[in-house]
């Protein structure tokens, strides 16, 4: 197990607990210290318990049940509307069992979190590894990204880690706390892409979410799952000129073991190609190819395709569904999965 290295000091301060012993922090501190209690209830219970509880959760008609219902209907028109909601309620599920759960990196024993995880494609991982450079490593948003990617730390690799401040302190210092409990460096993503460019140059390995909607802006319109989807760009300019391998981890929640498990997967051999567009829609087809293997661990509930090539393409969240979920007669949802056509073809 690696010591952080001084550089993390920078951008946290594993002491400023005490800054935060304040009668405002009084709840957050409570919610943690639940958290903490929790984690030594044996998991198997607590699997049972959030199976059962899914099935009530799955009902309350909220807007990210909505907005999962409209993501999975388009980007799975052959499955029907039973089987969304089964996917959705298994999602919600491993969402609550990876909640109850987000305690026992910090307050279990190391030998106890190593049995937890499993890990597939380890070779791929050898693979890069022994190039000796950093690795990029592709994480799509899966419900256990957090638990997974701390296996990285503690089977070796010096990773550092971009993060978007949480609005509330205490949970800030919690996950960061976490994350260095296995060594490495964590940075505000405010920091910019210099720094992450200068910790890869030096050896140090990082995250990288790449299915995140951020906006026209620095986007590229590729198909992901049949729709148009604005598709950061960063990855192949980051790969390119940091020199560092690309492997995507997939993370996943199994309810049969109890265990977490680590999916790594090469995107291609000759990653970057150069080609952006073709190393975009390599990057995605790598992630929709995990995803369907999984479909209940994926955050559903996202708006992935929230932004569009042009006001004429369908919008997927219009007109959804209010009470719980219909067939949908009424919203076309086939009639949204219109692939998208680059108008410079």
């Amino acid at each position: 197990m690696h010591t952080p290295h001084a550089n993390q000091k920078a951008a946290f301060n594993p002491k400023a607990w005490r800054r935060l012993l304040k009668l405002r922090y009084l709840p957050a501190w409570l919610s943690l210290g639940l958290l903490g209690l929790l984690a030594f209830i044996p998991n198997r219970l607590r699997d049972v318990l959030c199976i059962a509880l899914s099935y009530p959760a799955a009902l309350v008609p909220t807007r990210p049940r909505r907005i999962a219902y409209a993501n999975l209907r388009t980007a799975f028109p052959e499955l029907s509307a039973k089987e969304c909601r089964r996917i959705f309620r298994c999602m919600v599920a491993v969402g609550l069992a990876v909640f109850v759960g987000y305690a026992e990196p910090s307050v279990l024993p190391t030998a106890l979190l190593k049995r937890r995880w499993q890990v597939f494609g380890q070779e791929h991982l050898a693979k890069a590894r022994a190039r000796g450079k950093a690795i990029i490593f592709v994480a799509p948003h899966a419900l256990a990204i957090d638990r997974c990617g701390l296996y990285l730390s503690w089977s070796g690799l010096e990773m550092c880690t971009m993060v978007h401040q949480q609005n509330n302190p205490v949970y800030d210092w919690f996950l960061n706390a976490q994350r260095l409990r296995f060594g490495g460096a964590v940075y505000e993503r405010s920091s910019g892409l210099r720094t992450l460019i200068r910790e890869l140059r030096a050896g140090r390995s990082c995250f990288f979410l790449p299915d995140q909607d951020l906006g026209r802006e620095n986007s590229l319109f590729c198909n992901f799952f049949g729709v148009p989807k604005a598709t950061v760009t960063t990855l192949p300019k980051l790969a390119a000129v940091s020199g560092a391998s690309v492997l995507q981890l997939f993370s996943v929640y199994n309810f049969k073991t109890a265990c977490y498990e680590v999916h790594f997967m090469p995107l291609s051999d000759a990653y970057p190609s150069g080609d952006l567009a073709a190393d975009l829609n390599c990057m995605n087809q790598v992630i929709e190819s995990a995803v369907r293997a999984h479909k209940e661990q994926y955050m559903w509930f996202l708006r992935f395709f929230k932004s569009r090539p042009t006001p004429d393409y369908p919008n997927i969240y219009a007109n959804l569904h209010f009470s719980s979920f219909k067939k949908g007669a009424s919203i076309d949802y086939a009639g949204r999965r219109r692939p998208y056509q680059d108008p410079r073809a």
